[in-house]
């Protein structure tokens, strides 16, 4: 599959670090914010977990005299959650205390671990008041936490919600989770503590704009958040506009899984691949190759 790769530079800022922080550092110059994200997922070992908990804390000092406080993007199955909830606690940890000024946030996955990552930002906020959370709009659930979270003011990511659930927890119509996403961003916006508006959906965002308008809401109250490579024309129209935007930049050699899975959410992002791949055709013709 490593034919994908050049295309997986559209939604990746690298296979190491030193890559990913010169299109971070850009990034910051052209007056966005970033999250970082180290790809990979699912340890099923205590070695494993380290491994991943050292890149992260490798990434904290390279970034150490970074201009720019970064947003790390924690996937707590990665520090080793799903075998073993002390563990997972202890590599977080270690994690956080090398953090600094910069946030983490914990990254929400499949229903299975969402109590756990749940538990595990509350058991940790108080002490680490910088830790932030990820929910999905489109479960049953996200009410209630985000009530949770707004109390405890714990800065929350809203997202639509990636991962194939079952309709028992989740809305299964998109209208249905556009719906919700509005209802639970309004509520953030209001109430909430920093939260982030995390969507590429225009019909979303043009109605949160009027929400914002309509309630005063300050530009340094939230965030919009997307994709890393994705939409970069409404990335730069929202920056225009005077808010503050993050960018969702993953890197890291498991790049395949995620690559694929932003191929599979857009027929745009499935479009510009076949495009690029009929211009690198043509270009190597050219070149005789």
């Amino acid at each position: 599959m490593r034919i994908l790769y050049p295309f997986a530079k559209r939604f990746i800022a690298g296979e190491d670090l030193a890559t990913a922080l010169k299109n971070i550092c850009k990034l910051n110059e052209n007056g966005f914010l970033c999250t970082i994200d180290v790809l990979g997922e699912d340890t099923h070992t205590p070695e494993q977990a380290a491994n991943a908990r050292d890149e992260y804390i490798a990434l904290l000092r390279a970034i150490e005299t970074h201009p720019t406080p970064q947003d790390l993007s924690v996937k707590l199955s990665q520090m080793g959650l799903a075998f073993d909830y002390d563990l997972c606690k202890q590599n977080v940890e270690a994690v956080i205390d090398a953090a600094g000024q910069n946030t983490v946030r914990f990254d929400m996955e499949g229903s299975n671990l969402t109590q756990g990552i749940l538990d595990m930002c509350l058991d940790l906020h108080e002490a680490h008041p910088r830790l932030g959370i990820v929910l999905q709009a489109y479960l049953h659930r996200t009410e209630r936490d985000i009530a949770t979270m707004i109390d405890k003011q714990i800065s929350v990511r809203l997202c639509k919600g990636a991962y194939k659930e079952p309709e028992t927890i989740a809305f299964q119509d998109m209208q249905d989770i556009r719906e919700n996403f509005l209802k639970l961003a309004h509520v953030l916006l209001k109430e909430g503590h920093q939260p982030a508006i995390a969507t590429h959906d225009e019909t979303l965002i043009r109605h949160v704009l009027k929400f914002i308008e309509k309630e005063n809401i300050k530009p340094e109250q939230f965030y919009f958040e997307l994709l890393y490579g994705v939409r970069r024309d409404l990335q730069q129209h929202l920056l225009d506009l005077g808010y503050r935007v993050r960018i969702y930049v993953p890197y890291g050699n498991a790049w395949l899984p995620y690559t694929l899975r932003r191929l599979a959410e857009r027929k745009e992002n499935i479009l510009f691949v076949v495009k690029s791949l009929i211009r690198e055709t043509l270009g190597l013709r050219k070149l005789g190759k």
